[in-house]
């Protein structure tokens, strides 16, 4: 079986070496054999991984790199991927991507990606590893990357075979394979993943832009104080802004949605805030109990 990698950073070069480690010891993804093709518009990952022998083949073009493959996986930020969809008509109508072929993603959004491949008549099934780092580039990717993490596969209207290609492609690299429907998909990783992007690069923003960042008691002095806390709160603001921009921008209305609950909770926090101000002895009460909700939710769901 030909996989054809089209993008090849932290995700990508993960797949393939995942791919060619087997670190859950699941076996193959085709018992008769795999050959792993990649292709990236600077080819940097793909010669990086020619030479450390996790991938068999760097493709010079779209066309050359799934020709032949049963498998296209699109590791690309989500608006990039519909110039790439549009390369993938052409190579369907020139022969070079065979009718059976399945095309798959990896993008943080579902809804926008499967209208886009259905508006192109592709056969595709999407995908989402719930895995990450804010590193980028194939240096970063990690065969254990997936180890027991869920893999979203959204079937659309492709279902049955494509489905269970994209599975077995999620468990051979050691993931978890979850059914969801775009829509649900999106709104619940606009509340887990999308929000907080959002409100990391808004933290950084708060405290280290604009007035923060030249004011006496800002920016010059907090970041001599800055640890753990700051480096966990503002860990997604430091992955690369064009995928997080594809990603609020192709998921807009369900961050907004989830934008509007937070600033109502905000407000909470605010009245709260302001009567410990007042008097912190007797504030104290409400703001332990908020925190002291919070923390159980997170340990309940550990």
């Amino acid at each position: 079986m030909k996989v054809a990698l089209l993008g090849l950073g932290l995700i990508g070069g993960s797949i393939a070496r995942a791919l060619r480690e087997d670190p859950a010891g699941v076996g193959p993804l085709d018992e008769s054999g795999l050959e792993i093709a990649a292709w990236t518009p600077t080819q940097t990952g793909p010669r990086e991984a020619l030479a450390a022998g996790v991938i068999d083949t760097v493709g010079r073009s779209i066309a050359e790199t799934v020709d032949g493959a049963a498998l296209v996986v699109l590791c690309a930020p989500p608006i990039a991927m519909t110039a790439i969809l549009d390369e993938l008509v052409i190579c369907r109508r020139s022969g070079r991507l065979a009718d059976g072929a399945i095309v798959t993603d990896v993008a943080s959004t579902k809804v926008w990606i499967a209208r886009e491949a259905a508006a192109r008549n592709i056969r595709f099934c999407g995908g989402h590893p719930m895995a990450g780092s804010h590193e980028t580039g194939f240096a970063a990717a990690d065969a254990n990357l997936f180890l027991g993490r869920p893999w979203v596969i959204v079937p659309g209207s492709n279902g049955g075979g494509a489905a269970a290609l994209v599975e077995r492609l999620a468990t051979s690299c050691g993931a978890r394979p979850v059914i969801l429907e775009a829509e649900l998909h999106d709104a619940a990783t606009a509340a887990v993943s999308h929000l907080p992007l959002l409100l990391a690069a808004a933290l950084v923003e708060t405290v280290a832009l604009g007035e923060a960042a030249d004011a006496p008691d800002g920016w010059k002095i907090s970041h001599l104080l800055a640890g753990t806390g700051w480096l966990s709160a503002t860990r997604l603001a430091r992955g690369s802004e064009a995928m997080g921009a594809d990603i609020l921008a192709t998921n807009a209305r369900e961050v907004r949605r989830q934008l509007k609950r937070l600033r109502l909770v905000l407000e909470q926090w605010d009245a709260r805030l302001a009567a410990a101000e007042n008097d912190p002895i007797i504030g104290r009460t409400d703001l332990e109990g908020r925190l002291a909700a919070a923390r159980a939710v997170l340990t309940e769901s550990e």
